[in-house]
């Protein structure tokens, strides 16, 4: 999926997020017993006031290789600003070209000033990417919803 956010794609993506969190939370057992294929690193800004918009960047080190990528996502929920660094493993990658495209998750918590995720955060895509992210944001905001994220490869 190449080019800008459209309002129906923002639509689609909301919709997959939630189909994809939760077979990404039925799988998660099952990806501990795995041994990952790649990492990844990012830093993203998220800013929310009932519907979210995040833009960020990062690295996929996959196959001896680094990538760098970009993320732009949309979600629904929440409310305040916050900065998010995270480092995390890849699964179920076996190609480049299946990396890039539309991931699900949901979020929940609180921020006040630095905080880590407990358990990480679990995205998916359709091509069956799963990424574990353990993340660290700083910021002031309250987290509840779900979110697209659209990663480009630059």
């Amino acid at each position: 999926m190449n080019g800008p956010i459209t309002t129906r794609r923002a639509v689609s993506g909301l919709a997959l997020a939630a189909l994809f969190t939760r077979r990404v939370a039925a799988q998660t057992g099952d990806q501990a017993a795995e041994r990952p294929v790649g990492r990844v690193t990012l830093s993203q800004t998220q800013v929310s006031l009932f519907g979210s918009v995040s833009w960020g960047s990062g690295t996929l080190t996959f196959g001896g290789h680094s990538y760098r990528f970009r993320i732009r996502g949309l979600g629904v929920g929440g409310i305040g600003i916050s900065e998010l660094r995270a480092a995390g493993e890849v699964y179920h990658l076996s190609r480049i070209a299946d990396f890039p495209g539309l991931y699900g998750g949901a979020r929940t918590g609180a921020v006040a000033g630095a905080s880590e995720l407990q358990g990480g955060l679990w995205l998916q895509n359709p091509a069956g990417v799963v990424i574990h992210l353990h993340p660290e944001r700083t910021g002031y905001a309250l987290q509840v919803g779900a979110d697209g994220l659209l990663i480009q490869l630059e």
